[in-house]
């Protein structure tokens, strides 16, 4: 049975350079990120890792609905976090087409944007995906999640740190999403796993 046990450790984007990447496990390799949304966290990994390639995914269209429970009072409802969503009209904070996504990473030489459904995802070799040492995953609901785990499957790496944006551990409404979709994975392909942060934002260094 995988120990998902929540501790009091947050994920922050700011804490995975320094502590997790260098002084905990010194990880070479590139970035890759599932859910770019709005660009934000996409240029805070650049600016984090301005020598490594940053890979971000993301067909724009929002989340599907899922299969599991939806959590009460959390925003997971068809077409959320859509770019172009009127839900979004008035907050000037998130970008109103692709296009200005595109220009808000404008300066980020290192950023490759991959536009496409993680469920159609192909080889990592077909977007210029060569060693990977840092996942980003903000997909937030299950499905999403297992299609992004099982690309990171085909990505190359030995040892990885991956950042789950909605662990939410020890909020049992949330068991259904990226929890029960990385213990299904990590069972199925029987990785080595450390849990480093347990709690809204989680954090995971996985050895195969």
């Amino acid at each position: 049975m995988i120990d998902t046990s929540p501790n009091q450790n947050r994920c922050e984007l700011n804490k995975i350079k320094d502590y997790i990447v260098r002084k905990r496990y010194n990880l070479s390799g590139d970035v890759i990120e599932f859910g770019t949304f709005t660009g934000s966290s996409t240029k805070t990994l650049s600016l984090q890792f301005p020598d490594r390639k940053i890979y971000t995914i993301d067909h724009f269209k929002g989340l599907e609905v899922t299969n599991k429970n939806v959590p009460k009072g959390s925003d997971w409802i068809e077409s959320a976090f859509a770019i172009g969503n009127p839900l979004y009209e008035n907050i000037q904070s998130i970008p109103k087409t692709i296009d200005e996504v595109k220009e808000k990473l404008k300066g980020c030489s290192n950023v490759e944007m991959i536009i496409e459904d993680v469920h159609k995802l192909k080889n990592p070799s077909d977007y210029g995906i060569s060693k990977i040492s840092i996942c980003n995953v903000d997909v937030d609901i299950y499905e999403p999640t297992v299609s992004a785990l099982e690309f990171l499957t085909k990505c190359e790496w030995s040892e990885i740190f991956i950042r789950f944006d909605d662990w939410h551990g020890g909020e049992p409404e949330y068991d259904q999403h990226e929890r029960l979709a990385f213990c299904e994975w990590i069972e199925k392909y029987k990785y080595d796993y450390e849990i480093t942060h347990g709690g809204y934002i989680g954090g995971v260094y996985v050895k195969r």
